[in-house]
């Protein structure tokens, strides 16, 4: 049995799923997630699933804490076809690769440096470190 209660007085058990309201700037995301253990100082760590939008910020945590009075614990997450934020990470990560990918392989062959690349004497390098920066997660 725990000692935490969402907001409606009911039990937080870890492994059950859970919703909470997180602040974006001047408003509110609505987060989904599934409850991930406890803090010593009493809240909550919720194992994020998927954000209302911003979906996949490149900056966003996969696990939070959260207050236990400021979820609601729900019976299952409702079923849903967009991606979870991991999913929409990778989809973004591989095509990121792709693109480099694409640009180091016309670059081999000859073809004419665009834009910013026309002034790098290293623009194949530097593609080279960003892409396996990249594929490293980095």
């Amino acid at each position: 049995m725990s000692d935490y209660q969402d907001a409606r007085g009911i039990e937080i058990t870890t492994g059950a799923s859970c919703i909470y309201g997180a602040p974006v700037g001047r408003s509110i995301a609505l987060v989904e997630g599934v409850i991930d253990g406890f803090t010593a100082s009493g809240r909550v760590w919720v194992k994020v699933v998927r954000r209302t939008y911003g979906g996949g910020w490149s900056n966003g945590k996969d696990r939070v804490h959260v207050g236990p009075d400021r979820l609601v614990i729900v019976d299952a997450l409702p079923a849903c076809d967009l991606p979870t934020d991991a999913e929409t990470r990778e989809e973004r990560r591989s095509a990121q690769i792709k693109r480099y990918r694409e640009r180091i392989a016309d670059l081999e062959a000859g073809g004419e440096p665009q834009g910013w690349e026309a002034t790098r004497p290293d623009v194949l390098e530097t593609y080279r470190r960003w892409l396996a920066d990249t594929e490293r997660g980095a």
